[in-house]
């Protein structure tokens, strides 16, 4: 009996330079079953763990929301109880506070003389500018002359 040149191809029942598709390896994991089935009972029990964690979460939030709700309510009342006394002061002319007016008027008063006193030295910041720039201008050509001559 002949050997074949190519010890590999001895189990194959194909002509030399025939394609045929490679053999794979079984890729598939080994499972126990029953470890399978204690894994996937633990998980459901952790799951429903955190589903009761969330359940007791909601209803602690309901509870707090109710007394924050009627909180909120007794707060809008007493804005709204505000608004509404505001109103009636309008309506009877109290709406100007005569120390908040004569302190808002001061306030715009001595605004108005800052502003003037800043302009004024601006102004006169300017006048000197103008007073000295001939002896700047004399400085300059001194210093071009100087800078000539080396």
């Amino acid at each position: 009996m002949e050997t074949p040149s190519n010890p590999k191809t001895e189990d194959y029942t194909y002509k030399q330079g025939q394609y045929s598709p490679r053999k794979r390896k079984d890729t598939t994991p080994k499972v126990n079953p029953q470890l399978a089935v204690e894994l996937v009972f633990q998980e459901l029990k952790r799951v429903e763990s955190y589903t009761k964690r969330i359940e007791d979460a909601t209803a602690k939030k309901v509870e707090v929301d109710r007394g924050s709700l009627e909180s909120a309510e007794n707060r809008l009342k007493s804005v709204l109880a505000d608004f509404e006394r505001l109103g009636n002061r309008m309506k009877n002319g109290g709406y100007v506070d005569k120390r908040v007016s004569f302190y808002s008027i001061l306030c715009a008063v001595i605004s108005l003389l800052f502003a003037c006193l800043m302009c004024y030295l601006w102004v006169d910041a300017a006048k000197e500018r103008d007073r000295y720039q001939p002896f700047y201008e004399y400085y300059q050509q001194m210093q071009e002359q100087k800078e000539g001559k080396e």
